[in-house]
């Protein structure tokens, strides 16, 4: 968390030192982003017409990569609750009495 805060601290003054036009003229970007992508999906659907089994396979990876990514996220989940747990039980304290010594 430490780090965290220097680094963001660290960060502020480094900006404030930075010139206004350290970045250069800002970008206009001449087209809709929303427009593009419609027309890629109309090639990659003509495309997918012409090659059904590269896109056949390229949608079975896709459920296998989803199906991965999820199993990994479920794993990791645990793994954080099982660590946290143990990290718990190791702090908690323990109620056994210590056995009293006989003196000399």
């Amino acid at each position: 968390m430490m780090f965290l805060l220097r680094a963001a601290f660290w960060l502020a003054v480094v900006s404030f030192f930075v010139p206004q036009d350290f970045a250069g003229e800002a970008m206009d970007l001449p087209f809709n982003t929303a427009e593009t992508r419609i027309d890629a999906s109309g090639k990659v659907s003509e495309w997918c017409a012409e090659n059904e089994v590269i896109c056949e396979a390229g949608e079975e990876a896709a459920r296998l990569g989803s199906f991965l990514g999820e199993m990994a996220m479920t794993r990791i989940g645990a793994a954080i609750e099982d660590h946290q747990e143990r990290q718990t039980a190791a702090s908690a304290p323990t109620s056994t009495p210590t056995p009293a010594r006989a003196k000399s």
